[in-house]
């Protein structure tokens, strides 16, 4: 998988990068949701907003040659993580309060 590197997003939604990453390659909503495996609706609530933690991000940034961290978060630092890293942060964005609050206390914990 290529890297992508761009300077901050500037507050990009997960939604608008998606978008414009697609249409960078010239790609309409259907042909992604081919290549990732997943469907047109799934594709268009991404891009509206409407789905902030989508369960196919790493098919997805895959189907669009980008680095997941970068689509999710929209920061370029986060491509130095590791995989193992890059499938807890994918796990992370899937969880809902107050499971965040407790695993993030613990890890702290864990690292003070």
């Amino acid at each position: 998988m290529t890297i992508r590197t761009k300077k901050r997003d500037g507050g990009e939604s997960l939604g608008k990068r998606l978008r414009g990453r697609r249409r960078e390659l010239g790609l309409t909503q259907e042909q992604l949701a081919e290549r990732a495996g997943t469907t047109q609706a799934v594709i268009q609530k991404i891009e509206n907003g409407k789905s902030l933690r989508p369960r196919k991000i790493d098919e997805i940034a895959s189907a669009l040659d980008i680095n997941a961290a970068w689509l999710m978060f929209g920061n370029d630092r986060y491509d130095d993580l590791d995989s193992e890293a890059m499938q807890v942060a994918a796990a992370w964005s899937r969880l809902c309060e107050p499971a965040r609050s407790t695993l993030r206390r613990e890890i702290m914990r864990q690292s003070g």
